[in-house]
């Protein structure tokens, strides 16, 4: 298995963990939110945590969400963040997220290379793209990207994001639609594309309220990527938060549509500041040409 660890970068930092929480900074404001993974103990003080700009409230109730709401003492939204050319809006969203993952800034790195060192513009899908982060850095880096979403909010997201960072001009096609139908009529359209980017949710719904599962519906979902992919891909990134599963699972997965040989996979991690320990923050396996 594979470890990649994202240190302190400009725009965000990993204060403190533990206790079922953690304590970041984003930009110029610190927020405390929960993290399952996080069940060790924290080094600071509650003092220092209670000086967050934020701070997420969970509900203890079984209900999904029930009665979880953000403490929001200073921050004024939206804020940005900012990673290379990339500039996003950040804003408190009711799942306890702000609109950006940072450890994926370790796979950006990794296809953005990829792109660069290719001799074509590749044509890349972008499946479960939210509010646009890889898009915006594939496309920065040279490629053309369509990107679908099931949620019309994310994609608007990422359209205001794509002007913020100054990729008016990309070539960029935005789609709001559920993936696997999505997928179903590229095949039937004939279009192929030279990378994919998968990063599906544990659970999510589409446009019509229908249920996602990622058990039940990823493994049909690789088998119609499987018929849109070029003869010769450059890539294919499988990312995934799904508990309870490791990244052996999701590699396995994938060797069902590719060579085993040419996948990679492991675990994305985010240093905390001052010490040696690390935050786990998802999973991931990679194919690579």
């Amino acid at each position: 298995m594979e470890t990649r660890i994202l240190g302190p970068i400009e725009n965000y930092e990993l204060i403190d963990s533990g206790n079922g929480e953690k304590l970041e900074k984003f930009g110029n404001y610190i927020i405390s939110r929960p993290d399952p993974n996080a069940i060790w103990n924290k080094r600071m003080g509650l003092v220092e945590w209670q000086k967050a700009d934020a701070i997420f409230h969970a509900s203890p109730s079984l209900k999904i969400n029930f009665g979880s709401h953000w403490e929001n003492k200073n921050i004024k939204e939206p804020w940005t963040f900012s990673f290379e050319n990339i500039l996003m809006r950040l804003k408190l969203t009711p799942f306890k997220h702000t609109g950006v993952f940072p450890e994926q800034i370790l796979n950006w790195e990794w296809f953005g290379e990829i792109i660069k060192k290719s001799n074509s513009k590749p044509n890349i899908l972008n499946l479960f793209g939210y509010t646009g982060g890889a898009t915006l850095y594939a496309a920065s880096k040279g490629a053309s990207i369509t990107h679908v979403d099931a949620s019309k909010p994310s994609i608007a997201w990422a359209i205001e994001n794509q002007k913020l960072s100054g990729l008016e001009s990309a070539s960029i096609r935005w789609i709001v639609d559920d993936a696997k139908k999505f997928v179903a009529r590229e095949i039937k359209r004939g279009h192929k594309y030279d990378a994919i980017i998968l990063d599906p949710p544990s659970f999510g719904r589409d446009p019509k309220g229908k249920i996602f599962k990622f058990e039940k519906d990823v493994p049909d979902l690789l088998k119609l990527i499987k018929q849109i992919l070029s003869p010769s891909p450059i890539f294919v990134l499988f990312n995934s938060y799904a508990t309870g599963y490791s990244s052996t699972v999701i590699k396995n997965m994938l060797s069902e549509i590719l060579p085993t040989e040419k996948i990679e996979a492991g675990e994305l991690e985010i240093k905390e500041k001052g010490t040696e320990r690390n935050l786990p923050a998802g999973i991931f396996a990679r194919y690579k040409q």
